[in-house]
């Protein structure tokens, strides 16, 4: 009996372990038909985390802009009244470049412009304070580039820090009206006060003309003024092109310094451009009153981000600053990234 019993004992054993290795080898045959989806899978997730983790600091480098740009503002508003009085945003904006630029002529240079602006709630959003390396005149209150304006650059002047504050009354597309006054050139403590006027007249659908008047005071060059005239013609959506004319007259100042450029620029997909500019600067009254000329074309698209532009340019100009020197061709190439922040 203890023998019947063994063995249905042992013919329970086989049956269990002949049922589990069935189970084993099904599994082993359908183990290498899930293995490559699987890695497949896991590679392209692995893919898109390194990439979402490689821009990852890019989010984190504007969300650190705009941090330090509003608190900079509570930090001057507080100024101007209580600073528990308001604690929303501060409708700051604005913009940040840096970009390497090599020239035949002057060698390398690193070109690198900052522009932040904000409102100012403790003064009822009647002023609003400016920080900014770039062209003082080309740096105003409530002007705030396009992107076609930033597709092709006109301003080539030398770029300073800004510090200022400025008076906004509220006006329409047309007619633009504003007061700042500040310091510029950073350590050298430049004050300036300027009182700027821009009109904007659409002579039919495709034509624009756009005028801007400066009326200045600064400590390096005097009184002074600047007049700045630009022309455009848009024939369709992704054509546009702007002829511009930049003059300026101070006590300190021999002649008129000035600045002429002509450029056409074409939108050929989202966010992507291709131009071409030609300038011409110099200063009247001056050894060589045609300082340089020269030509280049340029091709920027979006880039990583909807805020981030990479821009590409190459070009011949033409410098002479002195009688002596011989006016040749010489290559420019340069490189540039530009972030735009804030509302």
């Amino acid at each position: 009996m203890h023998t019947n019993q063994l063995s249905k004992q042992l013919s329970k054993l086989m049956l269990v372990i002949t049922a589990c290795s069935f189970a084993a080898n099904a599994a082993a045959q359908e183990k290498p038909l899930l293995l490559p989806v699987e890695e497949k899978t896991t590679d392209e997730q692995e893919k898109k985390d390194k990439t979402k983790l490689e821009l990852n600091w890019l989010d984190g480098f504007q969300t650190g802009v705009e941090t330090s740009v509003d608190n900079t503002a509570r930090w001057i508003d507080n100024f101007f009244g209580n600073s528990r009085a308001f604690d929303g945003e501060y409708n700051s904006h604005g913009r940040l470049s840096i970009g390497p630029e090599w020239s035949q002529y002057d060698g390398w240079k690193v070109r690198s412009s900052f522009r932040a602006q904000f409102t100012l709630p403790n003064t009822e959003e009647r002023f609003s304070a400016i920080i900014g390396r770039t062209n003082v005149d080309d740096f105003t209150v409530d002007e705030q580039s396009t992107y076609r304006g930033s597709v092709i650059r006109s301003d080539r002047g030398d770029e300073e820090w800004i510090v200022g504050l400025g008076f906004n009354p509220n006006q329409g597309e047309a007619n633009r009206f504003s007061i700042s006054a500040g310091i510029r050139g950073g350590l050298k403590a430049d004050l300036y006060t300027q009182i700027r006027y821009l009109y904007q007249y659409r002579i039919d659908e495709d034509k624009q003309v756009r005028m801007r008047s400066n009326l200045f005071w600064r400590n390096s060059d005097g009184y002074g003024f600047n007049q700045r005239l630009d022309l455009e013609k848009s024939a369709s959506p992704e054509w546009l092109s702007r002829f511009t004319i930049d003059a300026t007259r101070a006590e300190r100042i021999d002649g008129i310094r000035w600045h002429s450029s002509f450029a056409v620029y074409h939108l050929y997909d989202d966010e992507r451009a291709i131009a071409g500019e030609i300038w011409y600067e110099g200063e009247t009254k001056q050894e060589v009153p045609l300082t340089e000329w020269g030509i280049r074309a340029i091709h920027r698209r979006q880039f990583a981000r909807d805020w981030l532009y990479l821009e590409l340019s190459a070009g011949l100009h033409w410098p002479r600053e002195e009688l002596i020197q011989r006016r040749e061709a010489q290559w420019l190439i340069g490189l540039e990234f530009e972030m735009w922040y804030g509302n």
